[in-house]
């Protein structure tokens, strides 16, 4: 899903290619009258800004998207959106129709990032290029341009019973962020200026949630924060560098877990080293991870004092294993529970678990990382925060293993991927993928149960509300989530009422689906979510499915100036088309077109 990032080493689309150097070489080659000119430079700003922002859905599938996620054998091809769509101004409907049709081209897709760039670099195309990006692709799928400025549709999702998890969602170019120029010259770094983003952000939430639930609660809240590292520090290779550290001295694990492997809580003992020595990390490697440890402590205890929960985000796996390591120190300081505070010990979080990781179901190594996770939490007494996605860089993630592969054999080839192991970190097939996901969420749905069943008067030794696991949900796929819901009935976490979804929120033919009334200690503990913009389907399928007093889905709303998000939607364009296979944009393209069209009749008909 959205997030921080930092520029991606990528393999470049040969056919992109080739048509930005044809095009520009027609620009600069061709002569034609000043009237020409004008007509033809602007046939090539809309040119350019449909086909140059087409990928731009695409772009906000971080690591809080899918492997192939959409379901589209079991989801709703239903009449019409139902109630949700009788709010829907008519113009969303449209934009939302343009954008999904754009989106509905893989080709172009593909060749948006490099597009967009060449338009972007024309200054009269560029300014053109802006304002389509401003009213089709940032006004479907990014909040606002500030926290403060989203502040609206936060108060617009809650009324319809959703919560949002905010992303900052500015590109960090990492020449930038090193260099001695540019930020530094105005005092302070980019990566800097992001992390006193996120602090802003945590406050913004909070302030926020304290109007809707009240500034003393610490149940009930519902808008949350992302966190990507690789935009948190001066380089992200000194990430890899770490990671690189971590799998060369790491103790091995019984029963052995793939690679990224399982974390330990010596993989940071270098960074407290007084005379660090490894042959992966420099002096300069070793500075920027303890100041990034040191602001993502900043930054957690902001959050932990203001009541708002942090999702770090997952990354490509040759960072894995130092975000891994962070996160787990992260969890195990903030995430901590006191088994008998006294009434005047402020030490115990008002929010648990406060800190949330990313668990991606398409490394293979996910089911042992969980169970493992759990049992050290368990060991070391803190809650458990998961995020379980299903993953977004699949293609990637293949490509850079065998690159790897081939230079282990002698080709000259240089990759990323720094796993040992010959089977590459992820599964090779979708069903794999999805087996994966739906089991880990049987597995979180038990811990679930046994930590509410153990925290009863009877049964619990700490003091109610102290909870060991909380989780998040990423899923756009309805098997995935009917899944869930029912797990959370046969566990007797959710009681089936009277009531049931009307037809159109269903699958066809099968009828509604019962009413679900969840109590407040499994909301506390279970969300799902979506990315903002895109399955409102089934996001109001499972707002309207469920009665409880917190929202039981959030959306993925980022945001950030269209001029520091633009680059950074581009990029993510070809990285993550899951989402948007398997015919997804069609359906949402169809489903605004029904909605318009049932307008239109309406008033003329």
């Amino acid at each position: 899903m959205l997030a921080l990032t930092r520029k991606a080493v990528l393999h470049p689309i040969p056919s992109a290619s080739h048509v930005i150097i044809l095009g520009r070489r027609h620009l600069s080659c061709q002569a034609r009258s000043p009237g020409h000119r004008r007509l033809f430079g602007g046939a090539i700003a809309l040119a350019g800004a449909g086909l140059g922002t087409v990928g731009l859905l695409s772009s906000l599938l971080t690591d809080h998207t899918i492997q192939a996620d959409t379901d589209l054998l079991n989801s709703p091809l239903q009449p019409n959106l139902g109630p949700q769509s009788e709010i829907t101004p008519l113009r969303n409907l449209i934009r939302a129709y343009v954008v999904y049709t754009m989106c509905s081209f893989p080709s172009l897709v593909d060749a948006s990032p490099n597009l967009l760039n060449a338009f972007m670099g024309i200054p009269v195309v560029r300014s053109v290029t802006e304002a389509f990006v401003r009213a089709t692709f940032f006004g479907q799928f990014v909040g606002g341009d500030t926290a403060q400025g989203s502040l609206s549709l936060l108060h617009s999702l809650r009324e319809r019973n959703k919560g949002a998890l905010f992303a900052y969602s500015i590109e960090v170019d990492e020449s930038e962020a090193t260099s001695s120029s540019s930020a530094k010259q105005k005092g302070q770094p980019v990566y800097k200026r992001c992390i006193d983003e996120m602090v802003r952000s945590i406050d913004v939430a909070a302030e926020f949630e304290d109007t809707v639930v009240g500034k003393e609660s610490g149940t009930g809240r519902r808008t949350w924060v992302a966190i990507k590292m690789t935009a948190l520090l001066p380089d992200a290779q000194s990430l890899i560098a770490l990671s690189s550290h971590i799998i060369a001295t790491r103790p091995k694990h019984h029963p052995a877990v793939p690679f990224p492997g399982c974390p330990r809580s010596s993989d940071l003992s270098i960074l407290d080293d007084v005379a660090p020595n490894s042959r992966f990390l420099s002096d300069k490697d070793i500075a920027a991870l303890r100041e990034l440890y040191a602001d993502l402590r900043r930054i957690s205890n902001r959050a932990q004092d203001k009541g708002v929960k942090l999702i770090i985000d997952a990354e490509y796996s040759w960072y894995q294993p130092a975000i891994d390591a962070m996160q787990l120190a992260l969890m195990r300081e903030f995430n901590k529970i006191h088994t008998a505070p006294s009434k005047d010990d402020l030490s115990q979080p008002a929010v648990q678990p406060l800190i949330y990781g990313t668990f991606q179901a398409y490394l293979r190594r996910t089911p042992l990382h969980l169970t493992q996770s759990y049992l050290d939490a368990k060991e070391h007494d803190y809650a458990l925060g998961v995020k379980l996605v299903r993953g977004a860089y699949h293609p990637h993630e293949v490509a850079a293993h065998e690159v790897a592969h081939q230079s282990q054999q002698g080709a000259h080839f240089k990759s990323l991927s720094i796993s040992p192991e010959s089977l590459p970190p992820v599964w090779q097939t979708k069903n794999e993928t999805d087996k994966c996901y739906n089991e880990c969420a049987k597995m979180l749905v038990g811990w679930v149960s046994d930590d509410i069943v153990a925290s009863t008067p009877k049964a619990r030794k700490a003091p109610s509300g102290n909870q060991h696991v909380g989780v998040l949900f990423g899923t756009h796929n309805w098997t995935s989530v009917k899944l869930i819901l029912n797990e959370l009935v046969e566990r007797g976490l959710a009681r089936p009422t009277a009531m049931t979804t009307s037809l159109e929120t269903t699958t066809e033919g099968e009828g509604g689906d019962a009413v679900l009334r969840i109590d407040n200690d499994v909301t506390e503990r279970v969300t799902l979510g979506q990315l903002f913009g895109m399955s409102d389907a089934l996001t109001d399928y499972i707002a309207r499915r469920t009665i409880s007093n917190t929202p039981m889905v959030i959306k993925y709303v980022p945001y950030g100036a269209l001029s520091e998000v633009m680059p950074y939607l581009s990029r993510r364009a070809v990285e993550n088309k899951s989402v948007l296979g398997d015919g997804h944009a069609d359906e949402e393209r169809s489903r605004a077109g029904r909605e318009i069209w049932k307008r239109v009749t309406r008033v003329f008909g």
